[in-house]
């Protein structure tokens, strides 16, 4: 691979993507919404060519719309996540690319969390039945990577994962943090182990949809007490019995995913949450007065 192009490149882990293409010495293309992307294509509006003289070896989809579930925000998952993949399958054609890998979400297997099917996960999966077909047809592989949760050192994950962010907060500043007990785990990815997954994905020959959560599963109460742990400012976790508890979410084995990749997770919990508090980035995570 010589090089990839990237939607939603300016995205947590699109960013963290073309960091580690170009750290392997693979020149990038950037598609997004923004006027400095080398490709301007928005999902609420896909219509895109590439220049005829552009090509890419490799296509990256890190783009999504989170929307919630009202109407309107599943109008707005619909068109951004699902009915643009016409669009982003012709743009892959365009580019002569040999293979899309798809950022998928587990959300879009509605066992994993029964009850709570979201318009997201919906619209994720349709994506990747639309891609399967239309990519067949043009003889160009298509592989989709159902994450777990993701976060990151620079915080941008609160947006998504507001509890971790709140832990990470109350941790660095060495203060108490009431929160609800857990009913059940949570599985959360490094953003750069899924970014080089997304390249393992396209330098080897795995195809179709995979699951990929990692292999340690942690209830929020752990997680708690490791961040409080690697701080070390003092505070606790104290579970507060009037507030909902966590869900349970049945994640997936990935087992026989990373076996088929050749690939395993190298951050645990401990190590992003350390990488967090080396980089002294913690001021970034909260908010501090989530209910």
């Amino acid at each position: 691979m010589r090089t990839a192009a990237i939607i939603g490149a300016r995205s947590m882990l699109g960013s963290q993507l073309v960091e580690r293409l170009q750290q392997r010495g693979i020149a990038t293309v950037t598609i997004g919404r923004s006027a400095v992307d080398d490709i301007a294509f928005d999902l609420t509006a896909p219509v895109a060519h590439a220049p005829v003289d552009m090509v890419a070896d490799a296509v990256f989809h890190c783009a999504a719309s989170f929307a919630g579930d009202t109407d309107d925000g599943f109008r707005k998952n619909f068109t951004a996540n699902a009915a643009s993949a016409v669009a982003v399958a012709g743009l892959v054609g365009d580019l002569k690319a040999k293979v899309l890998i798809y950022a998928g979400s587990a959300s879009s297997d509605r066992t994993l969390d029964p009850g709570n099917f979201t318009s997201y996960g919906l619209s994720k999966g349709i994506a990747e039945q639309v891609f399967g077909w239309a990519l067949q047809r043009q003889k160009i592989r298509f592989c989709s990577l159902r994450f777990s949760q993701l976060f990151d050192v620079e915080g941008r994950c609160c947006d998504h994962q507001a509890w971790f962010g709140r832990i990470v907060a109350y941790a660095a500043r060495g203060q108490d943090i009431r929160m609800p007990r857990s009913d059940g785990v949570r599985n959360f990815l490094h953003v750069r182990d899924a970014a080089d997954m997304l390249i393992r994905a396209a330098e080897c020959d795995v195809a179709g949809v995979l699951d990929v959560a990692h292999p340690e599963s942690l209830t929020i109460e752990q997680i708690a007490d490791i961040a409080f742990d690697v701080f070390g400012q003092g505070g606790r976790s104290v579970i507060a019995p009037e507030k909902t508890p966590f869900r349970p979410i049945h994640f997936p084995l990935a087992a026989e995913t990373f076996e088929r990749m050749d690939f395993w997770p190298a951050i645990n919990m401990r190590d992003g949450i350390a990488m967090i508090r080396d980089a002294q980035s913690a001021a970034a995570f909260g908010p501090m007065d989530l209910t």
